[in-house]
């Protein structure tokens, strides 16, 4: 991928660590074009109101899940037009969470997504092959085994920039991810210049996750996998409060 993101806004999660003031970033957030609640205009002044600095609009990208079959164009322009509004207020990006289709790395874009996305997030929501088995069914040995599949490939993809919450699927639906599998994933990412996201819905206790990270050094992006009002700014909640302790 061309990249179009600025990687001066990827992070260290060693820097993190010892940072006495978290960055005031959030990189996953969802819009009500898919599954979200705010409106991107919502999400723009709610962003604002919590002295963000940094956002990023990480839309899903599978057909199922969006309102209307031309919902990313429209989702594209008032991005452009309200942050053009507000850039004296908010710097923001046009990104994607794009769900993993092969286990080398390939993942559900279409042509014009590549072309207009600034950011893609790489996820593991429905594991390539499966058809119309659900994940919950799967063994936890299937489920584990798929998992880091499918990570390890979005942790070699050249079609995105960070992978999105490590493990939360197969932890979400079947049984605990393992850590050192995470650790192997996170390992390979950081060898592939691919930052892994700090995510505070899935990576619980977040401190232990991020220590995993500086560990390994990896770069990292910070997410709050937001899909309602109060979910914007949540990892900078998150990460103030455990590094403060």
């Amino acid at each position: 991928m061309q990249t179009k993101f600025d990687t001066a806004y990827l992070i260290s999660a060693s820097d993190l660590l010892s940072y006495k003031k978290v960055p005031k970033w959030d990189f996953h957030i969802h819009t009500n074009h898919t599954d979200g609640k705010a409106s991107v205009l919502q999400v723009f002044e709610k962003a604002i109101e919590a002295e963000l600095e940094v956002i990023i609009f990480t839309e899903h990208t599978e057909p199922w899940r969006s309102k209307s079959p031309h919902w990313f164009q429209s989702y594209v322009d008032e991005i452009v037009n309200l942050r053009e509004k507000y850039r004296n207020k908010i710097k923001v990006f046009i990104g994607l969470e794009a769900n993993a289709v092969s286990f080398d790395g390939q993942v559900e874009l279409t042509d014009q997504m590549v072309e207009r996305a600034e950011f893609v997030l790489g996820a593991a929501h429905r594991y390539p092959g499966l058809d119309t088995r659900k994940i919950a069914e799967l063994s936890k040995n299937e489920a584990i085994d798929l998992e880091y599949k499918t990570l390890m490939g979005l942790a070699a993809s050249t079609n995105i920039h960070a992978i999105a919450h490590i493990g939360a699927t197969c932890s979400k639906y079947c049984t605990p991810f393992p850590t050192q599998l995470t650790r192997e994933i996170v390992k390979e990412a950081t060898k592939n210049n691919i930052a892994v996201e700090i995510n505070p819905v899935y990576h619980k206790p977040l401190i232990h996750f991020l220590e995993m990270c500086a560990e390994e050094n990896a770069m990292t992006t910070p997410g709050s996998n937001a899909h309602g009002f109060g979910d914007i700014g949540l990892i900078v909640r998150e990460l103030e409060s455990i590094l403060k302790s």
